[in-house]
C-alpha cells in the first residue's frame, strides 16, 4: 500500500513542481482521553506537557468540547473556562480549538440563540481561536448564531461534515454541504469527522477527491478514529487524496476508541514523500508522560484494534463508546454490553440511520439499553427519543420505520408536544438572577446549576507524575550544569557534582 501511494505522491511532485506540506492537529488533550479515559483527564494531568506539546509543531491543538465540560464539571469539580485558560496562556503557538455541539450547549436539548451566542464570545475570551463546530443532522441553522459571533470576533470556525453510512449520503451529500458551509459563512476549514471509524480506504478515494475539487482553497482536514483498526490508513489515503491536515493524539493516548499516533502519522506521511512539520523529540517527551500517567492512574492507554465488520453496521463513536462502557458499569450491567452493542445497530437503523455524533450515540444508546432491559423492545422510550423523532432536534434526513415511530409516540411521555416549542431567549432571565456573577459562572450555573458549581475547586499546577530513583538520576545526568545536588530519600542519599 505504501508503495502505490508513495509513487502517487511522486508523480504529484513531478507535475506540480512542489512537496505538500500535511500539518497535524492534535487530540489529545480534548478527543483521545475523551475515547480512552471516558475524559476523565484533569486539568492539572494536562498543565505539565503543555510546553511540549506547543514546542511540537501541531497546526491546531484541541482543548476542549462540550463534554469536557460535562465531564469537568459532573465528575471532576473543575471549571472547564479555567482549563480554557490555563491551556491558552501555555499554548501560544498554534490556535486552539474548541469542539461545539450544534446549539446543544445544556445537556442534549437545544437552546436559545442567545446563550449559545454568548458561549461563543466566552470561549474567545477566555483564548479559544478555532471553533470546531458539528451538527450531526447537518441542519445549519442550528448553528449559524454561534458561526457568526465567532467570526465576527476574528476566530477560525472549521466545520465538521460527519460521515455516515447510509442511504443518502453520498459524495455530492457531502459536496453540498461543503459548499453551503462555506457561502453562507466563509469558514476556513471543511473536517471530514468519522467519528465511528466507519470510513474505508475505497471510500476515501472517492469523496476526499470530491471535497477537495469543490472547496476549492479552504482547507481540508481528515477526523477519523480507529475502532476498526483501519484509521491509520484511512489517513495516509486521505492525505494523498488531498486532505491538508489530519486530527491525531500522541502514543501511548492514540489507537484503539481514539485517533491515529501522531508519531506514527509523521513517520509515514515522510515516508510517502510529504513535508511534516512536528518535531519528534517533543511528541515522545509527551508520550513518554503520558505512558506515566497512565500507569500511575491505572488508566488505559490506546492499543491497535482488531478489524471487527460489526463496527461498519452500529458506527458507533469512539468517546461514546468508552462511556457506554463506564455507564454500564456503574449500573451493574456490564454483562449487557455485548446485546446492547448489537441493539444499538438495530435500533439506529429503525430511526432512520442518524449520524452517530453528538447527541445520537447517546441517545440511540439509551433505547438500546431499555430494548434489551425490557421483555418488549420500545415498551420504555427516553425522552430524548421521543424529541429526536418529532424534530426537536432538526429535519430528518431519513424516515423513521413507521412500526417504531408509532410505539414511540404511544409509549413516549404524554408531557413532550409533537411540535418542537419555540425558543425564546434566556439571557434577559438569567442577568436578573446571576448578574452580579461573571458571564463564565452564569453560563455554567445554568448549565449546571448551583450545588454543581458551587463544589468547583481550582486547579493547582502542582501535579508531577511519578519516577522512580533510575529514571531521576538518568534525568540528572543529561542536564547540563555545574550545580551539585544533593538527593534525600528515605533510607538512601545521593550526592553529585556537577
Amino acid at each position: 500500500m505504501l508503495t502505490n501511494l508513495r509513487h502517487l505522491v511522486e508523480a504529484d511532485f513531478a507535475r506540480t513542481g512542489s512537496r505538500r506540506t500535511i500539518a497535524l492537529t492534535d487530540g489529545t488533550l480534548r478527543d483521545a482521553h475523551q475515547c480512552l479515559w471516558a475524559t476523565r483527564m484533569r486539568t492539572e494531568h494536562m498543565l505539565p506537557i503543555t510546553r511540549r506539546i506547543a514546542d511540537a509543531g501541531f497546526g491546531a491543538v484541541e482543548a476542549i468540547a462540550m463534554v469536557g465540560f460535562d465531564a469537568g464539571v459532573l465528575f471532576l469539580n473543575q471549571d472547564p473556562f479555567e482549563r480554557v485558560r490555563l491551556l491558552a496562556d501555555r499554548i501560544t503557538t498554534a490556535p486552539l480549538r474548541a469542539a461545539v455541539r450544534s446549539n446543544l450547549l445544556h445537556g442534549f436539548y437545544p437552546q436559545p440563540d442567545d446563550i449559545n451566542e454568548l458561549f461563543v464570545e466566552r470561549m474567545f475570551v477566555n483564548g479559544i481561536r478555532d471553533f470546531a463546530v458539528l451538527d450531526s443532522l447537518h441542519s445549519w441553522d442550528n448553528v449559524a448564531p454561534g458561526i457568526r459571533i465567532a467570526k465576527r470576533l476574528g476566530a477560525k470556525v472549521t466545520i465538521a461534515l460527519v460521515f455516515n453510512l447510509a442511504p443518502g449520503y453520498d459524495d455530492d451529500f457531502y459536496v453540498r454541504q461543503a459548499r453551503e458551509v462555506i457561502d453562507r459563512f466563509g469558514v476556513d476549514t471543511i473536517s471530514l469527522a468519522d467519528a465511528g471509524g466507519s470510513l474505508t480506504v475505497e471510500r476515501t478515494r472517492t469523496l476526499v477527491p470530491a471535497l477537495r475539487a469543490a472547496i476549492g482553497e479552504t482547507r481540508l482536514e481528515l477526523n477519523t478514529h480507529c475502532l476498526t483498526g483501519m484509521g491509520p490508513q484511512v489517513a495516509l489515503e486521505a492525505a494523498v487524496c488531498g486532505a491538508d491536515q489530519i486530527l491525531t493524539a500522541v502514543d501511548p493516548l492514540a489507537n484503539g476508541n481514539s485517533l491515529p499516533s501522531a508519531q506514527m502519522m509523521a513517520r509515514d506521511l515522510r515516508a510517502l514523500g510529504f513535508d511534516v512539520d512536528v518535531d519528534d523529540r517533543s511528541l515522545d517527551e509527551v508520550g513518554d508522560y503520558l505512558g506515566k500517567l497512565a500507569a500511575q492512574l491505572d488508566y488505559p492507554v490506546g492499543v491497535p484494534a482488531e478489524y471487527d465488520p460489526a463496527n461498519y453496521q452500529t458506527q458507533y463513536a469512539g468517546g461514546a463508546m468508552t462511556n457506554l462502557e463506564a455507564q454500564l458499569k456503574a449500573a451493574g450491567i456490564a454483562d449487557k454490553l455485548p446485546a446492547v452493542i448489537e441493539e444499538i445497530g438495530s435500533v439506529r437503523e429503525e430511526l432512520g440511520s442518524p449520524v452517530m455524533a453528538t447527541p445520537f450515540p447517546a441517545i440511540v444508546a439509551a433505547q438500546a439499553v431499555m430494548n434489551v432491559l425490557n421483555a418488549e423492545r420500545y415498551a420504555v422510550v427516553p425522552d430524548e427519543v421521543k424529541k429526536y423523532v418529532c424534530g426537536y432536534f432538526g429535519a430528518l434526513p431519513l424516515p423513521v420505520d413507521d412500526n417504531v415511530k408509532d410505539l414511540v409516540m404511544n409509549n413516549g411521555s404524554r408531557d413532550i408536544s409533537e411540535t418542537p416549542p419555540q425558543l425564546d431567549p434566556i439571557l434577559p432571565e438569567l442577568r436578573r438572577r446571576y448578574g452580579h456573577l461573571s458571564p463564565d459562572e452564569m453560563i455554567l450555573r445554568y448549565m449546571y446549576g448551583d450545588q454543581k458549581i458551587d463544589a468547583l475547586v481550582p486547579v493547582e499546577d502542582s501535579f508531577r507524575v511519578e519516577q522512580s530513583i533510575v529514571e531521576l538520576v538518568a534525568g540528572l545526568g543529561r542536564m547540563q550544569s555545574t550545580h551539585n545536588v544533593r538527593l534525600v530519600a528515605p533510607g538512601i542519599e545521593l550526592r553529585a557534582n556537577g
